[in-house]
């Protein structure tokens, strides 16, 4: 839930910072109030540089994929340039290329927390309350996604609760962990806007991202994870990083629809 706020939280700074304004972010403001996750204020700034508005315009693109990815991993220059970006915002992007010794491993990991998931029967009921699989819905995860799962070796892709179909995801993608120095709240919306710009300047390039987060919700194959990768400070996201041919957005709710 926090990553996500800083995720939004980071929209915020760079919709501001389009409109000449500076956001002057104070996290976590009062200890005693677990919901107040910020505080922003905005100030006259200078002029937006073209990173800036490139960012901005990204926003509106970015969009998670469900689909095969091109069956390569991602050029250095442009897996550095994403890598930059989560370093800006304090966190560190660890890539696992095809060719990485720890790939095997954390791909066991995933498989691993997958079926440990597969038998949560609360888990299972929550996911089906999120996913589109009423007759009518309009909304949720598209039915088309839901029987996809992890069997192929290469490619950690969410498995969901129906199986209406499976298939084949590509063997050679860029996965990446997003890391932070420690594991506090604060930390975790720090994951958020370091994974926010990162997606933004992926955006930028063409590169989509898919999550794997069943591996970092359990807490013990997340300890292994951290252990098989060696990292130095805690994982807070998985990912595929690749381009595909038609991105998709998931349909959204209406703000009359979402605001109580």
């Amino acid at each position: 839930m926090l990553i996500s706020c800083g995720a939004f939280l980071f929209n915020a700074r760079v919709a501001a910072r389009r409109e000449s304004l500076t956001a002057v972010v104070t996290l976590l403001p009062d200890p005693g109030d677990e919901l107040l996750v910020a505080e922003l204020a905005l100030e006259p700034g200078d002029d937006p540089s073209p990173d800036e508005l490139e960012l901005s315009v990204a926003i509106e693109h970015r969009a998670t994929s469900r689909d095969p990815f091109d069956d390569q991993p991602l050029p250095t220059d442009l897996l550095v340039a994403i890598q930059r970006a989560a370093d800006h915002e304090g966190a560190g992007l660890r890539a696992i290329q095809p060719s990485d010794p720890a790939r095997t491993g954390v791909l066991e990991l995933v498989r691993r927390a997958e079926a440990i998931a597969a038998e949560d029967l609360a888990g299972r009921d929550e996911e089906a309350a999120w996913t589109a699989t009423e007759p009518g819905r309009d909304d949720g995860i598209p039915v088309r996604y839901l029987g996809r799962a992890p069997s192929n070796l290469g490619a950690p892709a969410r498995r969901f609760h129906e199986s209406v179909g499976r298939e084949r995801f590509e063997q050679n993608s860029t996965l990446a962990v997003l890391s932070t120095p420690g594991d506090t709240p604060r930390d975790w919306v720090m994951a958020g806007q370091a994974l926010e710009r990162a997606l933004l300047v992926a955006s930028g390039y063409f590169v989509r991202a898919s999550f794997a987060t069943t591996v970092l919700e359990n807490p013990t194959t997340r300890h292994d994870l951290r252990q098989v990768l060696s990292l130095g400070g805690f994982p807070q996201m998985l990912m595929r990083l690749g381009n595909v041919a038609r991105p998709v957005h998931a349909p959204r709710r209406t703000v009359r629809t979402t605001t109580p």
